[in-house]
């Protein structure tokens, strides 16, 4: 594993900027500390960052029993908006706030491209 630039997650969030129904990023580290954020300004980043964290490694707790199982994909709808959060490595998660009409499978697509790039930046 190399050094990294905290410049190398931002510029690789940029690029997936242009999903339609897209309203924000983050690469959150899953002890919640924000490492990279292109969220809107009414959105505190680091409460995101921390909120999301502590969901994404309570589900994982949740389902510690089922042993080899372990979280994928964790989706959470409210009236507006969806979150998705998918882990990029053992350390880190990426975290998308979506419009909430935007088509989930495309997303999806879009950020496992994203996770597997970034897999090679850290």
């Amino acid at each position: 594993m190399r050094d990294f630039d905290i410049r190398d997650f931002h510029n690789e969030l940029t690029s997936l900027e242009s999903i339609e129904g897209l309203l924000g990023l983050a690469i959150v580290r899953k002890d919640g500390i924000l490492n990279s954020a292109l969220l809107p300004r009414d959105i505190d980043d680091r409460k995101f960052a921390a909120m999301v964290a502590t969901m994404f490694g309570g589900l994982n707790a949740a389902i510690a029993p089922l042993k080899k199982e372990k979280l994928q994909i964790l989706t959470v709808e409210y009236d507006q908006y969806q979150v998705i959060a998918m882990e990029i490595n053992d350390k880190f998660i990426i975290v998308s706030l979506l419009d909430i009409n935007t088509d989930y499978g495309l997303v999806l697509i879009e950020l496992e491209d994203f996770i597997r790039k970034i897999k090679n930046l850290i």
